[in-house]
Formats: C-alpha cells, structure tokens, sequence
C-alpha cells in the first residue's frame, strides 16, 4: 500500500490589529481572528475540525474508561465544604 504524498501547508499569520485587510469593506463583517486563545486555528476545513472533534472526543472515551472512577472519587472530593473543627480555640 502507497504511503499518501504529504502535502505543504503554508502558514497563516494573523494581521497585526492596526492592519486592515485590503479586500475588507463596509459591506462585509469583519473576519474572525486566525486563532482562538487556546491556538485552534480558525481556517480549519469542516473535515479538518470534524477529525479534531473525533479525536479529542476519542480520547476522552479513553481517559474515562481507565481513570472514570477515580476522576469522580477527585471531584466529589474537591466538591465537599471544608470541615469545621469546633474544638478548635476560635481566633477572635
């Protein structure tokens, strides 16, 4: 089986917030940033971020198969109030 021919990607860079875009106009709202602050690039392809979305949802699936237990056992933990101890001498 041939192995796919890897394709060049060219690089985005997203405009600096004092340039304009020469094709941008009044007509038309202005264009989202390149990338959110979490670095997804916002030129995905719908394929592209649908194949993003399977794998994280993937591995997702997978973290919780092996670790659903103890990630439960952490956030009711970290939910429960703080106990009081009533014998402790008061601060006041």
């Amino acid at each position: 089986m041939a192995k796919p021919k890897p394709t060049k990607r060219r690089k985005r860079h997203a405009p600096s917030k004092d340039q304009v875009e020469p094709h941008a106009s009044a007509s038309h709202p202005p264009r989202p940033p390149y990338a959110t602050p979490l670095a997804i690039p916002t030129y995905w392809t719908p394929e592209q971020a649908s194949a993003v979305f399977a794998l994280i949802d993937d591995l997702r699936e997978t973290i919780c198969a092996i670790y659903l237990t103890d990630l439960q056992d952490m956030i009711r933990e970290d939910r429960q109030p703080a106990t009081l101890d009533l014998n402790d001498d008061l601060p006041f």
